[in-house]
């Protein structure tokens, strides 16, 4: 009898459940579920599987698992197991369908397209530039201009519908900017002239490729323009009076003298061995005759390396013989006219050399280190 009792409640409630929606903590389940599940605090634990074991299942069409191999729910179509849209895991990932299921493609970086792999037709990030495309140096480099160009080894399987080179005074310069060249098409090497620059500006330099995928750049190349020096210019602490055949460097002359009386040497009898007198050895005797005679006192070679920095800068040196030569040459655009200026060349342990400004031609001689003339500092550029 007790047996009886027992079995009775259980139909009664399997019969309750069939007969109406079943509410699970509710007790007013929503009227068109046949399972309303109500929890504040938990939530619905469906089955979990690896991979191997959601395979094994026959194809029943609605049946839902979670495959913990590959960290996703699956549902099944009747023909086959889908998986539901994984989350990406970061900004610019790409969601795909590979043939199986969906799949992400991480974001690729700039300069970067998506192209679809032969064959399997597989999204994958692809780039020109990886060694396909690079930018020439930079050549013939004018105060205004430049050349430079590229080489594109191949197109990424799209043809290239435009290259070039791009450039700016900020680095990684794109074709977004007005200051490019358009040099044809196609794969190959090309050359690209550069204009409108600014003088002594640093600038960076992007070979370019373009095609049906998009643009991509080749390695960044930067060089500085050429200053249209001319004499007399006031550049770098002084006034230009010498510039070599590069166009691009020669000898600035202090503005005004440093001394308009000073011996060439204080002691007696000594032979510095600064006897060079070539345009380029002033630097070179005004070391060995400080190091010489000494950093502690003034002398024509102290005044100019060791007691003067003008405009900011620590090289300035007295001048070899034919260095103040040419400043004598360009003394009207410099403002000298008169006065007898020491050189840095020494002649022998009493005299050096010396040239008068005031005479119509260079008055080169050679005069006592003890006596007093003027000085001017002298700098490379």
């Amino acid at each position: 009898m007790k047996k009886l009792l027992f079995f009775f409640p259980i139909l009664f409630f399997v019969h309750f459940c069939t007969a109406q929606n079943v509410g699970i903590g509710t007790a007013t389940p929503n009227a068109n579920a046949a399972l309303d599940i109500s929890n504040g605090s938990k939530g619905l634990l469906i089955p979990r599987m690896d991979s191997v074991s959601r395979k094994a299942i026959p194809n029943t069409n609605g049946l839902m698992v979670y495959d913990t191999t590959t960290k996703c729910f699956w549902y099944n179509d009747g023909a086959r197991w889908v998986n539901m849209p994984p989350k990406g895991n970061a900004t610019g990932d790409v969601l795909y369908w590979n043939g199986a299921a969906w799949a992400v493609l991480p974001a690729g970086t700039g300069g970067q397209f998506l192209s679809l792999t032969p064959g399997t037709l597989v999204p994958a990030w692809s780039t020109l530039n990886g060694g396909n495309i690079s930018t020439q140096n930079v050549s013939n480099i004018a105060p205004s201009s430049a050349e430079s160009g590229g080489n594109i080894i191949s197109d990424g399987g799209a043809a290239i519908t435009a290259r070039g080179v791009v450039w700016s005074t900020s680095p990684n310069p794109t074709i977004a900017l007005s200051t490019k060249t358009n040099d044809g098409s196609g794969v190959g090497s090309f050359t690209s002239n550069l204009t409108g620059l600014a003088t002594g500006t640093t600038y960076y330099v992007r070979a370019y490729a373009t095609n049906i995928n998009g643009t991509s750049y080749g390695n960044q190349v930067s060089f500085v323009t050429n200053v249209d020096f001319t004499i007399g210019q006031t550049y770098r602490g002084g006034k230009i009076f010498y510039i070599d055949g590069t166009g691009q460097h020669g000898l600035i002359v202090s503005p005004e003298d440093l001394s308009t009386g000073i011996m060439w040497d204080q002691l007696f009898a000594v032979s510095t061995g600064a006897t060079g007198v070539a345009i380029g050895e002033g630097q070179v005797n005004t070391f060995i005759i400080t190091a010489t005679l000494g950093n502690d006192r003034s002398y024509a070679a102290s005044l100019c390396s060791i007691f003067y920095n003008g405009g900011g800068y620590g090289d300035w040196f007295l001048p070899s013989f034919y260095e103040l030569n040419q400043l004598f040459l360009k003394r009207n655009a410099i403002g000298i006219t008169e006065g007898i200026y020491w050189s840095s060349s020494e002649i022998d342990q009493d005299d050096a050399w010396a040239v008068d400004f005031s005479q119509s031609g260079p008055n080169q001689a050679a005069f006592s280190k003890w006596s007093s003339w003027r000085v001017r500092a002298v700098r490379k550029f």
